[in-house]
């Protein structure tokens, strides 16, 4: 997978990026501890046990230069709907952040992955509720409330057949 906007580019990766999403996954969970707290190993690494199911997804590029990656899979682990994609995580680097990099990257994902789509965020990750809310604005997304993993949650739906 492939596609570019602006100097923006999204492309999926193979086995031997692997540990680039590895050490990616660690910053990206440092930036929530401000919201959740994650546990930490005695090594100083966060500990993170989905990697295997996630890693073979798109790296984000700003222009040559790594600027995130975004995990997406098919169903939602969250409302327990198996007829969408669902953003299992998305990271863009804070030195990206507020330029249009995550904009124009989540652009590229919904052109490689058509049809539905959910997108759960903890409601008390304000900044990250909207960001989700100003990109999804365009596809008029639902947003119903959510109790999972004995958090609330805001589900941002769209793309659903009537």
């Amino acid at each position: 997978m492939e596609a570019s906007e602006n100097h923006v580019s999204v492309f999926k990766v193979g086995t031997d990026n692997k540990p680039v999403i590895a050490n990616l996954i660690q910053l990206y969970l440092y930036n929530m501890t401000g919201e959740l707290p994650f546990p930490i190993r005695r090594d100083g690494r966060f500990e993170y046990g989905l990697l295997e199911c996630f890693w073979q997804h798109p790296l984000i590029f700003e222009g040559e230069d790594l600027a995130g990656f975004a995990l997406v899979i098919d169903g939602s682990p969250v409302s327990s709907a198996p007829d969408r994609h669902f953003m299992a995580e998305f990271f863009v680097l804070r030195a990206y952040l507020g330029k249009g990099t995550g904009i124009s990257a989540f652009s590229q994902i919904l052109r490689i992955h058509t049809g539905p789509w959910q997108i759960g965020v903890i409601d008390k990750n304000v900044e990250v509720n909207a960001f989700w809310a100003k990109v999804t604005a365009p596809n008029k997304p639902a947003t119903p409330p959510h109790r999972f993993d004995g958090e609330n949650w805001l589900l941002y739906e769209f793309g659903l057949l009537p």
